[in-house]
């Protein structure tokens, strides 16, 4: 299990919403700008603060500001890094060898190779949309940190 600590933005009724932050290298890294997770974080929406937001189910009550453990599966990590990066790899050779054998044109190629690679990230993300509602892909509430973070939430 892959274990965060995270921040408690607000709590409401069983349902935290927690704020992960990014690693302090991933702030000023050199190779920041050629880097696919400042990338990824950047097309999350988190370009100012490198945080993500999100919501867990939490048995206990808890206050803006504490500390807590969240966990999520290795499996769910893996499948999802599988998705991201096997699934338009293989559509893009694939497309590739299967318009090349029927395609003359050079052009009409490489629309029909950009068109079937676009066409697996929207899969991509039709699968992802239906993944992130099984439970294996939610983060879980591991514990409480005795801390309690004093800084300004947005």
């Amino acid at each position: 299990m892959l274990i965060e600590t995270a921040v408690v933005a607000d709590y409401h009724n069983g349902i935290a919403k927690v704020r992960c932050e990014t690693k302090q290298g991933c702030g000023g890294c050199a190779a920041r700008a050629g880097c696919g997770a400042a990338a990824l974080s950047e097309l999350n929406g988190s370009k100012n603060d490198g945080s993500l937001l999100f919501e867990i189910a939490v048995a206990e009550p808890l206050r803006q500001g504490d500390l807590i453990e969240i966990g999520l599966q290795e499996k769910s990590m893996i499948l999802s890094a599988m998705l991201l990066y096997i699934v338009p790899l293989t559509a893009l050779l694939l497309s590739t060898v299967i318009g090349s054998l029927y395609l003359d044109n050079e052009l009409i190629l490489a629309l029909f190779v950009l068109a079937m690679t676009a066409l697996a990230f929207v899969g991509i993300k039709k699968i992802g949309d239906r993944l992130s509602r099984h439970a294996l892909y939610q983060p879980i509430f591991l514990r409480r940190l005795n801390r309690t973070f004093r800084h300004e939430l947005p």
